[in-house]
C-alpha cells in the first residue's frame, strides 16, 4: 500500500535522512550500520545524479537549491508568525522540501524476506516499488502561483530507500526549464493507481517464483502459509492499537477507529538492531518457524506456466468489470480508476505492461472513447453512455412547445389566493411551472428557498388542472421528505422497477426531488416510460451534489435548453449576516462566502485533528437541540460519532447505561458490478437479498452470512438464517446488498439514524430520531424527527447508526438550525471542494 504524507519542511526532511536511514537502530532488519538510498526520476538523470543518496546532495535539495551547483532553485521560506489585519496570528509554514511516500510490503511477504531470508521477495519489493514509481511520475505537478492552474511536468526527483519507502523531493521542473516547487494535488489522485501497480506487480513476481498467494482483507497480495495469530504478534501497530483500547475501556470498532488516531503518531520504545532480531527469531521459533516452511513449499512448488489466451481473458475479463463499476459512478472514467480497477481484479494473473497494452486496444478499437480535459490522466466515456445522454436531451428538446398549461388563469389566481403566503419569488416560480407549454421542466432551487411550500402549490394547481400528481425521488429519505408537502411519494427505484400498467387516458405529473442524485441510465428509463399527457418537473440544485453514480443529466439538460423555473430568494436565513454568505455561496462565490464567514467569527482554523475532532464534539453537545456535524468522509464521521456520544455522557444529555448491539455496517465501496466479482467479498460478511432467489430458495429480505469465497470459479459460499448453506456465482443473482457486522454502544438519549429503509417500520434512510428506550436484548424505541415512536428489536432491523455526524452526501436535503463542518485540509482534498 502506498501513502502519502503532509508536506514536510527541510528540517523535518533532513532529520529523515540523518536519523532514520543513516541509523542502523531505527531499522529493525538492516545488517550493516548505514543504509543507502538510491536517486529516482527523470530529473535525477538529468542533474547527473545515479546510486547512492548522498547527505549533501540530499541536504541542498531540501533546501530547494540544485543538488550540484547550490544555486537556489525554488525560493526557501522561513518559518515566521504575523498578526493579519484582522488581528489573527498566523504562523505562515516553513519551506515545504518534501512528501513521505510509503510503500509498505504486505505483513507476509516482510516476514518472508526479512525473517524467512529469501532475498528474492526483497528484489520482487524492489522491482515493483519502481514500476509504480515511474508510472506515479507521470503526474507530477508544479503550482504556478496566483491563480494560475498546475501545470504537468511528470518529472521529479525522488529518493528512494529500501528501508521500507520512497521520499519525493519537492521539485519538479516546468517545460521552459525553470525548477518550481511540486503540487502533489494529482500525486493524492493517483495513490490508489500506484499502490494497485505495486500490488499487482509484487503479485506476480512472488507468484514466478512459487508462492502460494492469496487475496488479503484490504486487498493486497499475502503469501499463504501463515497463521493469522502469528502475523498479529509479528505487528507492533496492532499491538498498540490494541492495547490503547484496553486501558481506554473501549471495546467496539468504532473505538478501533479512535485508538487508531490515537496511537497513530507514537514512537515505539526505542530498541537496537540485535535487540529486535532476536525477537523476530524467538517469535518465529514460537510459533514454529513458519517463514522457513513458506519458503520450503515455494521452492518445490510446480509452476505452471500462464498461456498467452489464458492471461489475454484474464484482462479482457478484468477490463470489463472495472468499465462496468466505473460506469456505475461515473459517466466520464478517470484512466487512472479504469486501470486501478482492472488490476485489482487481474492481480497475480498479468503484469502491468500487459494490462497497459490491453488497456490502449480497447481504446484504439473505440470501445472507450477520450473525453478533453485538462488533467494530466485521460479520461474516458462510452458509446452506451453517449447514447444515454443525447436520448435524455431529445426527449427534452422534442416535448418542448407541446402542451396546453397545466392550469387556466383563473384556476391559477385561485390558487394563489389559496397560497398567499407565498413570497414574490415563490409566487413567479409556480406560476411559470403550471402555465409552461413543455412536457419537462425543472425547478432549480438554492437551499433555503422555501421549495416544500412551492411544491405543495404546484401540486394544488395541477390536481385542480386534472393531473395524478406523483413525487419521486433518488432516495428514501428523500421521498420522505417530499412527502411533506402532501404528495404521494415513492422512490425512483421503486418507480422503475414497477410493472408498467395500462393507460387509461390519465395525465399525470412526475415531481422528481433531488434531481441532481439521479443518474444518467435511471432517467433514460424513466424518460423513455413517459405516456402522452404526462409531464415532468425536475426538482434540484445543480451546485448540490451529484449522484455518486454515473452521470449528471440534470445539469446536462440544463446546459441542453430545459426551461427553468428558479426560487434564488432564501427565506430560512433569518440572520442578515448569514443570509448573505449563504447566498454568495449558492452563487459560487465560495472565496468571498468563507471570507465573510471568516469575519463572523464562524471559521476556526484548528490544526491538530485530535484537538480540532474534540472541538467539535464539544461544541455540539454544548448546544446538540438542532445541530448537525458533517464530515466529507465515513472514517472521521464514525469517529466524531463516538467522540460525540461519550461528550453528550459527560455532560449529562445521554445515559452512562450502554448497550452493545451488533449492527450491520454498509460496504458502500461496493458497487454493482463489485458484488458480482466474489473477490469482493469478505469471510464474515452479511449479504441481504432484496428481491430473493427462486433457485436457492431465497426469500426478499433474507440474511445470510459468507462463509468463504473462491475468487478463481467465482463462487461466494453462504450460510442462510435457517442454516442450510449454499454456494453459487454473485453474477447470476442480482440485487444483493453488502455488510459487515458491528458493534455500537447505544445508551437511551442518543441520536442515531436509520441506515437502510423499512416498510414494517415506515422509515427512511437517514431518518433521525432519539433513543428512548434500549435494553441488553436489542428492543429500541426510537422518538423520531417528526415524533412518530418507532419501536423494533435490533434483529429484525439491524440498521441503526449514531446520527450525530454526516457525510457531506447523507446531509443533502437535511435541514438544521447549526451546522460544523469538518474541513480536514490535509487529508480531505479529494472530498472538499
Amino acid at each position: 500500500m502506498l501513502t502519502l504524507s503532509k508536506p514536510l519542511s527541510a528540517a523535518r526532511t533532513q532529520a529523515y535522512h540523518k536519523e532514520e536511514f543513516t541509523n542502523a537502530r531505527e531499522n529493525y532488519y538492516s545488517e550493516g550500520d548505514h543504509i543507502c538510498g538510491e536517486w529516482h526520476g527523470k530529473l535525477a538523470t538529468q542533474w547527473g545524479l545515479a546510486g547512492e543518496v548522498g547527505e549533501e546532495h540530499f541536504g541542498r535539495l531540501a533546501h530547494g537549491q540544485h543538488p550540484i551547483t547550490g544555486e537556489q532553485l525554488v525560493r526557501y521560506q522561513t518559518a515566521r508568525e504575523y498578526v493579519s489585519g484582522r488581528g489573527k496570528t498566523v504562523r505562515a509554514m516553513e519551506h515545504r522540501a518534501a512528501w513521505d511516500a510509503t510503500f509498505s510490503a504486505p505483513k507476509s511477504v516482510s516476514l518472508t524476506a526479512l525473517v524467512g531470508g529469501d532475498d528474492r521477495v526483497r528484489q520482487a519489493h524492489r522491482e515493483s516499488v519502481k514500476v509504480a514509481l515511474d508510472e506515479m511520475e507521470k503526474y507530477v505537478q508544479t503550482r504556478m502561483g496566483g491563480n494560475h492552474p498546475a501545470e504537468t511536468t511528470g518529472q521529479w526527483i525522488a529518493a528512494s530507500f529500501e528501508h521500507d519507502s520512497a521520499r519525493p523531493v519537492n521539485l519538479t521542473e516546468t517545460q521552459n526549464g525553470q525548477s518550481r516547487a511540486l503540487s502533489p494535488y494529482e500525486l493524492f489522485r493517483s495513490l490508489e493507481y500506484t499502490t494497485a501497480i505495486y500490488r499487482s506487480e509484487l503479485a506476480l513476481r512472488l507468484k514466478e517464483q512459487g508462492y502460494d498467494m492469496e487475496r488479503g482483507k484490504s486487498g493486497q497480495p499475502e503469501i499463504r502459509g501463515y497463521t493469522q495469530e502469528y502475523l498479529d504478534a509479528s505487528s507492533p501497530r496492532s499491538r498498540q492499537i490494541q492495547a490503547y483500547l484496553e486501558e481506554q475501556g473501549f471495546r467496539s470498532s468504532g473505538a478501533a477507529h479512535i485508538a487508531a488516531y490515537h496511537t497513530r503518531d507514537d514512537k515505539l520504545p526505542a530498541i537496537t538492531h540485535e535487540a529486535m532480531q532476536l525477537k523476530h527469531r524467538e517469535l518465529a521459533a514460537h510459533f514454529g518457524q513458519q517463514a522457513e516452511q513458506v519458503i520450503r513449499a515455494a521452492e518445490v512448488r510446480h509452476i505452471e506456466e500462464q498461456s498467452r489466451e489464458q492471461k489475454f481473458q484474464s484482462i479482457e475479463s478484468a477490463l470489463t468489470y472495472a468499465q462496468e463499476k466505473n460506469l456505475k459512478r461515473h459517466a466520464v472514467m478517470d484512466e487512472r480508476e479504469l486501470m486501478r480497477d482492472t488490476l485489482k481484479h487481474s492481480m497475480g494473473e498479468a503484469g502491468f505492461a500487459d494490462v497497459r497494452e490491453q488497456f490502449e486496444n480497447r481504446v484504439q478499437s473505440g470501445d472507450l472513447i477520450q473525453v478533453e480535459n485538462r488533467s494530466p490522466s485521460r479520461l474516458f466515456t462510452t458509446q452506451e453512455m453517449i447514447g444515454y445522454e443525447r436520448n435524455n436531451i431529445a426527449q427534452m428538446r422534442a416535448g418542448q412547445n407541446r402542451h396546453e398549461p397545466m392550469v387556466s388563469s383563473e384556476t391559477w389566481r385561485e390558487v394563489e389566493e389559496k397560497h398567499a403566503h407565498l413570497s414574490a419569488s415563490q409566487c413567479a416560480a409556480v406560476e411559470q411551472i403550471v402555465s409552461s407549454p413543455d412536457k419537462i421542466m425543472g425547478l432549480e432551487g438554492v437551499a433555503g428557498a422555501g421549495k416544500i411550500a412551492s411544491l405543495a402549490a404546484v401540486r394544488d394547481a395541477a390536481e385542480q388542472g386534472g393531473y395524478q400528481v406523483r413525487g419521486l425521488a433518488p432516495t428514501s429519505r428523500a421521498a420522505h421528505t417530499l412527502a411533506e408537502s402532501g404528495i404521494e411519494s415513492e422512490t425512483l427505484y421503486r418507480h422503475l422497477h414497477r410493472r408498467e400498467q395500462p393507460e387509461h387516458g390519465e395525465k399525470r405529473l412526475y415531481i422528481l426531488d433531488e434531481a441532481s442524485l439521479a443518474i444518467t441510465k435511471q432517467m433514460n428509463e424513466f424518460l423513455d416510460r413517459l405516456r402522452g399527457e404526462d409531464r415532468v418537473l425536475l426538482v434540484g440544485d445543480s451546485r448540490q451534489h451529484d449522484d455518486v453514480e454515473a452521470g449528471r443529466p440534470y445539469q446536462q439538460l440544463q446546459e441542453a435548453g430545459i426551461e427553468i423555473a428558479r426560487l434564488d430568494e432564501i427565506v430560512r436565513q433569518k440572520d442578515p449576516a448569514l443570509e448573505e454568505a449563504v447566498e454568495q455561496l449558492a452563487c459560487g462565490d465560495v472565496f468571498r462566502a468563507i471570507d465573510n464567514l471568516d469575519r463572523q467569527g464562524r471559521v476556526q482554523e484548528i490544526v491538530g485533528r485530535d484537538e480540532r475532532l474534540s472541538k467539535i464534539a464539544s461544541d455540539y453537545a454544548r448546544e446538540p437541540q438542532g445541530t448537525l456535524v458533517i464530515s466529507p468522509d465515513n472514517e472521521s464521521r464514525r469517529e466524531l460519532n463516538g467522540l460525540i456520544h461519550r461528550e453528550m455522557q459527560e455532560r449529562g444529555n445521554v445515559s452512562w447505561n450502554e448497550h452493545e448491539l451488533r449492527v450491520l455496517d454498509s460496504r458502500q465501496e461496493m458497487t454493482g458490478a463489485d458484488r458480482q466479482w466474489a473477490g469482493q467479498y469478505e469471510e464474515g460478511d452479511v449479504v441481504r437479498y432484496t428481491r430473493g432467489s427462486r433457485v436457492l430458495g431465497i426469500e426478499p429480505g433474507e440474511y445470510a452470512r459468507v462463509e468463504s469465497v473462491d475468487t478463481k470459479e467465482n463462487l461466494v459460499s453462504i450460510e442462510r438464517e435457517n442454516g442450510e448453506h449454499h454456494t453459487y456465482n454473485p453474477q447470476r443473482l442480482r440485487g444483493a446488498a453488502v455488510y459487515q457486522e458491528t458493534e455500537r454502544a447505544f445508551s437511551e438519549g442518543d441520536r442515531v439514524q436509520f441506515t437502510a429503509p423499512s416498510k414494517d417500520l415506515h422509515v427512511a434512510n437517514r431518518q433521525l430520531g432519539i433513543v428512548a428506550k434500549i435494553n441488553d436484548t436489542g428492543d429500541v424505541q426510537i422518538r423520531t424527527d417528526s415524533g412518530r415512536e418507532v419501536a423494533f428489536n435490533i434483529r429484525e432491523h439491524p440498521h441503526l447508526d449514531y446520527g450525530y455526524a454526516m457525510t457531506s452526501h447523507s446531509s443533502q436535503g437535511q435541514t438544521a438550525e447549526r451546522a460544523l463542518i469538518h474541513v480536514d485540509t490535509g487529508q480531505s482534498e479529494l472530498l472538499i471542494n
